[in-house]
């Protein structure tokens, strides 16, 4: 089985490696990118606890504020967030959420007196992680850290990446990712290569996200992980 890979770097390669230990091929095609940015947040350690929805967050953080916030407790969402805090020196409050529903549900009952919450995030979002704990009670100040573009060296190189064989399968970890690989086949070039590809989706929004006629031929996991998506690769292709 031969199956896309559009997540960005470095998740990509790490992706590839378990589709390896599977017996699958990956084809690594990153259609898109995180690069940082670098918020102006004053008095960031003022706040009571700091949250990351993604392992981007801490890794694209500026260096200084990173410093500036290190002693605040984390509420993460996802064990590579996780993973990756404690790594950066941060005490990771109890196990992560297993997604940001999970986290707007279960932070209330963690912090029942509400408090000033530091949102570590994408500029890319939905909002509702923010809004929903807002109503919840929290005072949540936002720090946009990361930014997520298309790969254009990705989508000039695709013929080659791919080659003339067809795909079975494409793994689709983001919203973005997906109206990303909707382009991709839209080029005449590319689309025969896709025909009977099956993309599987961390979620059912991003599923939503991708055009016809790809979106006819989505799957999305039953959890937002990688494990429930190859879950699903032995109904795809």
């Amino acid at each position: 089985m031969r199956v896309l890979v559009t997540r960005p770097q470095p998740g990509a390669d790490a992706t590839a490696r378990r589709l390896i230990a599977l017996g699958r091929e990956p084809v690594v095609l990153p259609l898109t990118r995180t690069v940082p940015l670098d918020p102006e947040v004053a008095d960031a350690g003022a706040a009571d606890a700091v949250l990351a929805t993604s392992a981007a967050a801490i890794r694209h953080a500026p260096a200084a504020l990173l410093a500036a916030i290190r002693g605040l407790p984390l509420h993460a969402v996802g064990e590579k967030t996780a993973e990756i805090a404690r790594g950066a020196g941060f005490d990771v409050v109890n196990a992560p959420f297993a997604d940001a529903d999970a986290l707007v549900t279960g932070l209330p009952k963690r912090l029942p007196g509400g408090g000033s919450l530091l949102y570590l995030a994408g500029r890319l979002r939905t909002g509702a992680v923010q809004t929903r704990l807002e109503a919840a009670g929290f005072a949540v100040r936002l720090a946009e850290v990361y930014d997520t573009v298309a790969d254009e060296t990705a989508f000039a190189d695709a013929g080659a990446r791919i080659g003339t064989r067809p795909l079975d399968a494409a793994l689709v970890h983001s919203a973005y990712g997906a109206a990303m690989l909707s382009r991709l086949n839209a080029r005449p070039d590319l689309a025969p290569r896709f025909e009977t590809m099956r993309c599987v989706c961390i979620s059912a929004r991003v599923a939503e996200a991708l055009e016809q006629p790809l979106a006819a031929r989505a799957v999305a996991a039953a959890r937002p992980d990688e494990a429930a998506m190859f879950a699903l690769l032995d109904t795809a292709g």
